[in-house]
Formats: structure tokens, C-alpha cells, sequence
């Protein structure tokens, strides 16, 4: 497209759009429209901001210029009706770039969030990735060597084979469509060009003068990631060279293209990687490497060791050596929830604490501003985390700030998130903010295509989706997280306030809880000797000898993976037989099918007798009564064992207060509301309450919606 004038009080259309584009603070769908990035033959790209989220995006149009024009509403209409059925083929293929794309999850990569319909025509939206474009970056830099160009490429490369492994071609790679982000990492943009090699359609021609290769130059071209290879070819050539190379068309009768052999400086880039150069760049596309992994060695070979990519990334098939993140697979794989095959060792089911980290208003900073802060976030989450083992932890970057997944004891989450607020607050005060988002969900650990960890799943994606309701320095966490903790450590009390349903974008809601800032928590209450005043001898009552603490640590490693050992340590000193340690472990069980299961295994276990005036709730003194040694194997025979247990039924709830049939009577009707956890929650009020109406009010305040709570308080109003 020919630049054009710029609308009236909107700000002058970027180069190579015309006035077609969309003006300034127009409204598409959820997004608002601030300026035009760029355009072409099929599209024009716009930055945006999300209405909802106040974030910025990048979006992508499907407007064809020879087949549409832009309407006076802004729509967009095809010119003439024979172009109608090439226009609604060419949307089509738009959409289903879209779909296939948005599959891509890889850090050098645009993301594409989602895609819609509206005025006519079809959009993308992308990630918006701030930084500078490959040309402004590289006249900033002082002077380019061996070193710093590899480290822009292998990247890329990564990238790129990631496409090439789904059957996508890129088609237009060039230093426009390169930028480099702040934290010197690059990105591959503008997918719009890409085409599935797998399709059985002809693939259209794309040129970009001087990188895209003579095949791309007519419709019946044998393309190929050869093909990108040629154009990732070009960018190295005039990065090593600084000059644009002779467009391909022009070379296939008489290669006028001076060679980088010839005109590179091998001092600076080596004649290995000139050599590479110049093979990319062969006009026979049968000539050029084939394959990302074919010019990848060469490149390697070519550079120093430092520049290439770990060894782990480029293992032929078969080689299991183990790599540098097989502490934390290994960690996962020693319980793991769901039985993996021996071909595909790095996939893991597990129940995970993620940690999501957001640097407040990052991308409104200049360049150099993103670089200082992240590089101040880098420093102060180091230091957050040096008490956490590395082994059962993953951190991944998210550009905007990190997702930290702990695989051990939940505790840590909390833990490593108090002190980082610490830490900023103590060092930054108000120059740097975080919204920080803790939850405990189901994860999956993945290798991606260069054999590097990476944890997805509803697990990390409701975390990021409850930091984002989080105010600047606050810690907020899901009712699953709070769950968990609330029933695992002793100071839970005051540290927590709820704040109640929030619905997220997708309309999920999300039960959240604020932690009270240390200053502002409610002194505790000192404890009283009467609180154990019918808490009977643990050698008398528990059936819990290692042999059954390894029965239930199995079962629950099934549903949950390598946390089980964790809770089942921490929740030991609440429980003093089986079946209560199951009911309280259950509520760290996802899955409602498995925590129905786990709470009432099919071969129960013999359980202790009930005595008078206990239950299995009560929380005996730890200093005077011999447990299990859990810093070993649960499994193998403890050298104190435990005398006195006695089998037979569970310990019943009792209380001075209460009748038998006044709370088996509440246990059943709490239970049809809020499933198993029923017999626990009465467990916890009777030994807090002395009044029947306040142990109802007590019980139907642990219920979540209005509804079933007026269903249980109507079903116990009149108890025997």
C-alpha cells in the first residue's frame, strides 16, 4: 500500500498504510484502536488496547486492498462482486491460520490470543511485544560480532522449527517482522503471511524484495521451510554484511549476488558462519539446507560454544542422558497422578502451587525504563526463591514478569510471596509494584521443542487469571490455595480475608482472598490448656503406623503427584486415625470422582475405636507422643513404632453439647451440599461452638452460594 493522509485529528498512518486503516480510538469488538503499526497485501496491523483489561495488544485485520475498500462505517466491503467468492476463500484461510496458530506457545513467537468476525471481515489479536524493530536495534549497537548475531538467530531458529514441526511455512521473514524486546530476547512477528504446507492448495506468492526466495515469486513454487531458510539466510547476510541482498528473481539466470564469503568480515563473523550464509542463500532451493536442524548445525559448528544452544536441545532420538532440568522431572515423575510411557518421560500430571507475577504498568515504560525494572525483578525474585530447593520448582519467564510453580510443600508459595513483598516494598517502596496471584491446581510439565521445561494446564492459567484481580503489592490467592493452606499451618487464622466471587473475562468465577498485610493481622489469641481438655492419649487412639501413612501416601500421590509426602507430613499432627488424615488430606484433591474415592476407599482400612470424649479431629501435643519418622520413607518400618493402637471403627464426632443425632443429622444435610468435606467441617465447629444455633450458622457459613446455604439451614431447622 502507497502512504495516504491521515484522518482528521487522528495521528499520521505508519508507513505502508493508507487511509483504509481503522482511526484512532475506533472500537473493534473488546479493543480500541490507537495507531496503525504497519500493512501489506492481505492486512493491516494495529495497536490496540483491551477495554477490559487495559493491556495492550497488537491486531491483525483481513483486508485484502485489491479486493476491498473501506466503507464510510468503517466496515469493510468488497469492491466488486466477482471478487466476492476470492475474498470469503481468502477470510476463510485467515481464520484457519488463526486456529492453528494460536496453538503456538513458544517464547520466541507472537502470541495470538484469540480471534473474531466483526465489521465484514475477520481479526487476530496478538500479544503486543515492546521493543525495537531488528534495523533500530542494530544501528544502536556499537558494533556487531560472531557472538551477537548468533544470539539474535539461534533464537529465531527455535522459533521457526517450532512452525515448521505443525506444517507451517512463515513466508515472510525480514527485518521488519523481527523485533528485539527489552530484555535483548528476539521475536518472530506478523504471521499473516503463513500457510499450512499440508493445506493441497497452491500457495500464493509472497515477496518481500531481496529476502523472500524465487519460489515464493509464483503460485506453482516448490515452498518449503527451505524457503524460510532462504529469508532467515537474507537477514544474516545483511546483518553480517549491511547489505540488502539482490532479489532472487534477479538471480536465477546470473547470480549477480556478491557471495559473504567475499565481502563479510571473517574477522568479526568467522568464515564458518559466512560459509553458512551463503548456503541459506543458494538460488536452487535444493541447494539450501532443508531443515532448521540442518542449518542449526552448521551455525553451531560455526560459533563458539557459548552461542550455541545447550546440549540437551539438539539430542538425536533415543538419547535419554539426562538434562539440567531432570531434577525437577524426576522430583515429579516419583508420584506422579497420571502413568507415563517410557517415550514420553517428560509429560507430567501433578497437582501444583503456581506463584503468577505481574510488574505493574511495564509495558508503558520506555525501553530503557522495562530493562531496569526487569532487571531490579530478576534481582528481587532470586532472592525470594534462594530458600526454595531448586528441584521442586519451575520458573518461567512471561515477559511482563514471571509464573513460579512449586511442586513441594504449598507453604512455600506463600512464603517466597510474603518475602518478595517485602523485599520490594523495603527496597522500591512505590517505584516498583507487583500484582502477585497464588493457586493450587492441576499442571502439566512439558518439554517444549528445544527440550526446556514448561508448565501449562488450568493450574498456571487460573493463577494468572487471579493475579489479575489483584490491587499493586497485593497477594491474592483462590479459595483452592486457601483451602489447602488454611488446613496445613497453624498461623492460618487472621492471615486471610475473603473477598469474595470475581468473574474473569471467560465468565469463570473465582472465589479470592486477599492476605492481610503482617502489620494489619489481628494479634492471636494465646492458647488455652482447656482446648485439649478431651483430647485423648495419641498412643491410646492412633492407628496411623507407617505402614498406613505409606497406604494413604500412595493414594493420594495418584490423585495429586509428589505434594502427597508434603500434606500428609503437615497434616499429620491434626488427625490421629486414617479415616479423619484422609478427610482432611481430601480437600487438595481437584477432581471430585478421586476425592470421593480417596475419602472412602473401596478396601478401608481398619480404623481406631472410638473412646468418649474424643474424636479423630482433635490435635494432640506432638512433644509428648512418639509419631512416625517422616524425614524417612513412609514405607519402610519406623524404628519407634507406635504402641497401643487399637483397630476397629472410626472415632466418632461427641460432644458435651450436642446430641449423636442432632450432628449426624447436620453432617448429612451439610453433606448434600458440599460433598464429603461435610464430617471435617462438623468435626471443626463442634469443638468451637457450645450453642446448636451457632454450630448451624457456623456450618452454613462454609458454604459458598446463597442457595445451598438456605437449603442446609432449612433442612436442620428442626433437629431432634
Amino acid at each position: 500500500m502507497t502512504p495516504g493522509p491521515a484522518a482528521p485529528g487522528s495521528p499520521p498512518p505508519a508507513p505502508g498504510v493508507d487511509q483504509a486503516a481503522l482511526p484512532a480510538g475506533h472500537t473493534v469488538f473488546e479493543y480500541r484502536i490507537e495507531k496503525a503499526l504497519g500493512g501489506g497485501g492481505f492486512g493491516i496491523t494495529y495497536l490496540a488496547r483491551d477495554i477490559n483489561l487495559e493491556l495492550p495488544v497488537a491486531i491483525k485485520e483481513y483486508f485484502p486492498g485489491e479486493l476491498t475498500i473501506r466503507a464510510a462505517d468503517q466496515t469493510v466491503r468488497v469492491r466488486a462482486p466477482e471478487g466476492e467468492q476470492q475474498f470469503n476463500w481468502g477470510l476463510e484461510r485467515f481464520l484457519d491460520e488463526a486456529r492453528a496458530l494460536a496453538s503456538f506457545r513458544h517464547p520466541n513467537i507472537a502470541r495470538v490470543l484469540r480471534y473474531f468476525r466483526d465489521n465484514g471481515t475477520a481479526y487476530i489479536v496478538m500479544e503486543y511485544e515492546s521493543g525495537d524493530p531488528l534495523k533500530r536495534w542494530l544501528a544502536r549497537q556499537p558494533a556487531l560480532d560472531l557472538t551477537s548475531l548468533l544470539k539474535v538467530i539461534h533464537p529465531l531458529l527455535d522459533g521457526l522449527e517450532a512452525v515448521h514441526k505443525l506444517d507451517f511455512l512463515h513466508r515472510d521473514i525480514k527485518p521488519d517482522n523481527i523485533y528485539i524486546r527489552a530484555d535483548g530476547t528476539p521475536v518472530l512477528l506478523d504471521f499473516g503471511a503463513a500457510r499450512r504446507t499440508t493445506s493441497g492448495r497452491d500457495l500464493t506468492n509472497i515477496v518481500s524484495p531481496g529476502f523472500a526466495p524465487f519460489e515464493q515469486y509464483h503460485s506453482q513454487g516448490r515452498q518449503g521451510p527451505w524457503s524460510d531458510i532462504y529469508s532467515l539466510g537474507a537477514v544474516m547476510y545483511w546483518m553480517a554484511t549491511g547489505e540488502k541482498p539482490v532479489e532472487s528473481a534477479a538471480r536465477v539466470q546470473h547470480d549477480s549476488l556478491p557471495a559473504a564469503q567475499a565481502i563479510g568480515d571473517a574477522a568479526a563473523f568467522g568464515a564458518g558462519l559466512l560459509r553458512a550464509i551463503d548456503w541459506a542463500l543458494a538460488p536452487d532451493e535444493k541447494r539450501r539446507p532443508q531443515s532448521v536442524a540442518e542449518l542449526r548445525a552448521a551455525l553451531v559448528a560455526a560459533g563458539p560454544a557459548s552461542t550455541a544452544l545447550p546440549a540437551q536441545v539438539r539430542r538425536p532420538p533415543g538419547d535419554t542422558r539426562p538434562g539440567p532440568d531432570s531434577d525437577v522431572l524426576a522430583f515429579a515423575a516419583s508420584a506422579q497422578a497420571v502413568p507415563g510411557s517410557s517415550a514420553d518421560p517428560a509429560r507430567r500430571n501433578v497437582l501444583g502451587t503456581v506463584m503468577f507475577l505481574n510488574l505493574v504498568a511495564y509495558a508503558r515504560h520506555p525501553i530503557d525504563q522495562q530493562v531496569a525494572l526487569k532487571e531490579r525483578f530478576n534481582e528481587l525474585i532470586t532472592k525470594a526463591l534462594k530458600g526454595v530447593p531448586q528441584a521442586s520448582r519451575i520458573v518461567i519467564d512471561t515477559g511482563d514478569g514471571a509464573a513460579t510453580c512449586f511442586l513441594g510443600d504449598p507453604e512455600e508459595a506463600l512464603q517466597s510471596a510474603l518475602l518478595l513483598r517485602s523485599l520490594l516494598t523495603q527496597k522500591y517502596g512505590q517505584m516498583l509494584s507487583l500484582r502477585i496471584g497464588v493457586h493450587l491446581g492441576p499442571i502439566r510439565i512439558v518439554f517444549d521443542v528445544n527440550q526446556r521445561v514448561n508448565v501449562v494446564g488450568d493450574g498456571i492459567n487460573v493463577a494468572q487469571r487471579i493475579m489479575d484481580f489483584a490491587q499493586p503489592n497485593q497477594i491474592v490467592v483462590s479459595r483452592a490455595y486457601y483451602e489447602v493452606i488454611s488446613r496445613i499451618t497453624d498461623n492460618a487464622n487472621g492471615l486471610f480475608i475473603p473477598m469474595g466471587p470475581h468473574l474473569d473475562k471467560h465468565l469463570r468465577s473465582h472465589d479470592i482472598y486477599a492476605v492481610v498485610e503482617p502489620q494489619t493481622r489481628p494479634a492471636q489469641a494465646p492458647a488455652h490448656h482447656s482446648e485439649f481438655a478431651n483430647t485423648a492419649s495419641f498412643a491410646t487412639l492412633s492407628s496411623l503406623t507407617p505402614e498406613v501413612l505409606a497406604d494413604i501416601e500412595s493414594e493420594l500421590a495418584r490423585s495429586i503427584g509428589p505434594m502427597a509426602k508434603v500434606l500428609i507430613k503437615k497434616a499429620l499432627p491434626r488427625s490421629v486415625g486414617a479415616q479423619g488424615l484422609r478427610e482432611l488430606l481430601a480437600v487438595s484433591i481437584p477432581d471430585p470422582r478421586a476425592r470421593e474415592a480417596f475419602v472412602h476407599p473401596k478396601s478401608q482400612k481398619t480404623q481406631p475405636v472410638g473412646l468418649p470424649g474424643a474424636w479423630s479431629g482433635s490435635r494432640p501435643d506432638p512433644s509428648r507422643h512418639a509419631r512416625p519418622d517422616l524425614s524417612q520413607p513412609i514405607s519402610r518400618p519406623h524404628s519407634g513404632t507406635i504402641s497401643g493402637s487399637i483397630s476397629g471403627r472410626s472415632v466418632p464426632v461427641s460432644s458435651p453439647w450436642f446430641t449423636a443425632a442432632q450432628l449426624s443429622q447436620l453432617e448429612r444435610a451439610l453433606s448434600q451440599v458440599i460433598g464429603p468435606l461435610a464430617r471435617m467441617l462438623v468435626k471443626k465447629q463442634v469443638a468451637r461452638h457450645t450453642s446448636l444455633e451457632a454450630l448451624r450458622e457456623a456450618l452454613a457459613g462454609e458454604i459458598d452460594r446463597a442457595a445451598d446455604r438456605e437449603k442446609f439451614l432449612a433442612a436442620t431447622q428442626k433437629l431432634p
